[in-house]
């Protein structure tokens, strides 16, 4: 049997399939007012037409550890292209709907589809390559995603500005990547060569209730709510500061994001340090993100608070992958991405509620980043102690079982 090594193309491959997300809701915003008034005449049509924007957010998060289980039974590469297959058709069917609640459905499906896409990608990623090269890959998903999004935003505000239905013709071109996948990415063998024993029941619940598994599943969920919070609430934050332009705000926005970028790179070459550490460090970055954004009252101390504070959200979610997906039997590794995808889409989903309530506790969305800081300064000077008496990890996140050779 001829086995191969995974390299940089199975790798940029895998990266772009999981762009899929933030496109996924990206494409859909900038249209979302246009959308709301072709539908005026549907009963309720402000509060459904937003919906739509969150339903596969939904979707993915209730189903990606069914996605992890198929994934593990059926292979990652065949979820992985009937997803892409399946997301391409539902993502670009409301170009010809005219159905409010038509369209409702269609984003069923693609957030269906997407749990498909995430799982299995993130899957093959942490097959493919362990250790460093691992944490690179890694890193890369998660600084990129930051980009596409920002660039898929101006793509579709451009492409709106014709008809709101042009930015939904962007999903059928995921297609593409259906024939890149059946043609270059494969299957990992198991076990060196050798499938691997299915884990039994008995197995999957004890490693489901290990105390560390479900920490680090919690602090996915932490972490994935507050990754969202300055990029979905920096246009709130500046509003009530004075800055109101569209335009001032969608640059703002996009030099904010940046930080996510530098982040996961920083996260790529200091990955070999304590797990511990780093995420002390990361929390204690966003702490002062947000004190920023709550002290300075200028456009320029907005930028560089969000700045800030992604750059501590880019190092906390490829680490708590990274070590989640280092700790497992590789035949788990399908469902175990498929809980932490979930995991990340529930902090995604709830991240405006806790914001909103925050915001209403504390007096505006101002006063909400004072609050966001102290709770990531609590949580940072808790893992510092945790550090000071051994409670907190300290092995780096990219050890983990040697490399797996494919066929």
């Amino acid at each position: 049997m001829q086995t191969m090594t995974a390299g940089t193309r199975h790798g940029l491959l895998l990266v772009a399939a999981a762009w899929l997300a933030p496109i996924g809701s990206t494409l859909f915003a900038p249209v979302l007012p246009h959308m709301i008034e072709h539908f005026a005449d549907v009963p309720r049509a402000s509060v459904l037409a937003p919906l739509a924007l969150v339903t596969p957010a939904l979707f993915v998060a209730l189903l990606a550890p069914v996605a992890g289980l198929l994934t593990d039974r059926f292979g990652r590469r065949s979820v992985l292209a009937w997803a892409l297959g399946l997301y391409a058709a539902a993502g670009v069917a409301p170009f010809w709907l005219d159905n409010l609640y038509a369209i409702i459905a269609t984003r069923t499906i693609v957030g269906i589809a997407e749990a498909g896409v995430m799982t299995a990608s993130t899957a093959l990623i942490c097959d493919y390559f362990t250790g460093h090269r691992r944490a690179h890959w890694l890193s890369v998903q998660f600084g990129s995603a930051a980009l596409v999004a920002t660039v898929c935003f101006i793509l579709a505000g451009f492409l709106g500005n014709y008809n709101w239905r042009a930015p939904f013709l962007v999903y059928g071109a995921t297609a593409l990547f259906i024939p890149l996948i059946l043609s270059i990415i494969f299957e990992p063998a198991r076990g060196a060569g050798v499938k691997a024993a299915e884990p039994t029941v008995a197995d999957s619940i004890r490693s489901i209730i290990d105390l560390r598994f479900v920490g680090t599943l919690s602090a996915t969920l932490i972490c994935g709510a507050l990754f969202y919070i300055t990029p979905v609430h920096i246009s709130l934050v500046l509003s009530e500061r004075g800055y109101t332009g569209p335009s001032m705000l969608g640059l703002a926005s996009a030099m904010g994001s940046v930080g996510v970028v530098a982040g996961a790179a920083l996260f790529r070459f200091q990955s070999r340090r304590p797990v511990g550490a780093l995420l002390t460090g990361a929390m204690l970055t966003q702490a002062i993100g947000f004190a920023v954004l709550y002290t300075q009252s200028s456009l320029a101390g907005g930028v560089v608070g969000m700045f800030i504070n992604n750059v501590g959200c880019g190092i906390s979610l490829p680490l708590v992958l990274a070590f989640t997906m280092g700790k497992l039997p590789e035949g788990y590794r399908g469902r175990v991405s498929g809980l932490w995808t979930s995991m990340f889409f529930i902090g995604q989903f709830v991240c405006p509620i806790v914001v909103a309530g925050v915001a209403s506790l504390g007096g505006g969305m101002v006063a909400a980043m004072a609050i966001f800081a102290g709770f990531t300064m609590l949580c940072g000077l808790l893992l510092l102690a945790g550090l000071a008496f051994g409670r907190a990890p300290r092995e780096p996140a990219t050890t983990g079982n040697p490399v797996v050779p494919v066929h």
